[in-house]
């Protein structure tokens, strides 16, 4: 009985940490414009980016060589996507005042996931551009 309770507290702690930890990564690419580049690669216009555009913004994330040192980052915030998605195929079962509010915040939730991948992309570019320009130098 022990064991199990100690379980489910630790199960819980890991959740409440991987929450933590991707919102955080998700509030700190707020703070990234997005370059014209991009923009136009992604077909991106303003500052919203919709949540249905994460999958194809993390195909071209992969595609895009990087340092590695973002990593741990997009694995965390891909699960924490598909968690966000799983959440909202369970909404129609809620009842429903609760419902909107509750699809509405996911929704807002899974765009700031997508605009993520949209700066990861942006950050690989750049990086990218850096290696060809030594490159270029050698």
């Amino acid at each position: 009985m022990i064991a199990a309770l100690i379980f489910v507290v630790s199960i819980a702690a890991f959740v409440q940490f991987f929450v933590f930890y991707s919102r955080s990564v998700i509030a700190a690419s707020r703070k990234h414009a997005l370059s014209e580049n991009v923009r136009e690669i992604t077909g991106i216009s303003g500052e919203v980016v919709e949540d249905l555009q994460f999958g194809r913004l993390l195909q071209l994330v992969e595609l895009c060589p990087g340092s590695g040192s973002d990593e741990m980052s997009i694995r965390a915030v891909r699960a924490y996507f598909s968690s966000l998605g799983m959440l909202l195929a369970l909404m129609p079962q809620m009842p429903s005042g609760m419902l909107s509010r509750a699809a509405g915040w996911l929704k807002k939730e899974r765009a700031a996931c997508a605009y993520f991948a949209a700066t990861a992309l942006d950050q690989r570019m750049a990086y990218s551009r850096t290696l060809l320009s030594h490159g270029a130098r050698s």
